[in-house]
């Protein structure tokens, strides 16, 4: 007597296909649409084939991925991309394009303008000139 096999016939999933997604950062979700299956499907799967959750699968190719971007932005920027040079420098070293002085500044004035709106005699007034005017002084000694 042949046994019948009860159920549907199992989905063959490609592991490399998927991890190719993955390491491009596309999501589970997503990736299942693409193929035609239902997500629990290819989560139950990525169990049963590779005895991990698929978040937490997912989640070393993505860190793949990023590696390789990494390497290839940077391989970019020493190749003269003066876009790339800027964005690592700001991403990395945390250059900015304003000068430090011209920042402290910036806080300064955005403290003074705050409290402006609290003036409500002349002695306010000139409480706060007095304040501005120490506040340049400082700045302008920072900046020699």
């Amino acid at each position: 007597m042949i046994k019948k096999q009860a159920g549907r016939k199992k989905i063959a999933i490609d592991w490399n296909e998927i991890e190719k997604y993955l390491i491009a950062g596309v999501s589970g979700n997503k990736i299942a649409n693409s193929l035609g299956i239902c997500d629990d499907t290819l989560f139950a799967r990525c169990v049963e084939d590779h005895k991990v959750n698929f978040s937490d699968y997912s989640a070393k190719k993505k860190q793949k991925g990023d590696s390789l971007l990494h390497v290839k932005q940077y391989q970019s920027a020493m190749g003269g991309n003066v876009s790339m040079l800027i964005w690592l420098g700001k991403q990395r070293l945390g250059q900015t394009d304003q000068p430090k002085d011209t920042q402290e500044f910036n806080g300064s004035l955005a403290n003074l303008l705050g409290v402006m709106h609290m003036i409500k005699s002349s002695e306010d007034f000139d409480s706060l000139v007095q304040l501005a005017n120490k506040n340049a002084a400082e700045l302008k000694d920072k900046s020699k």
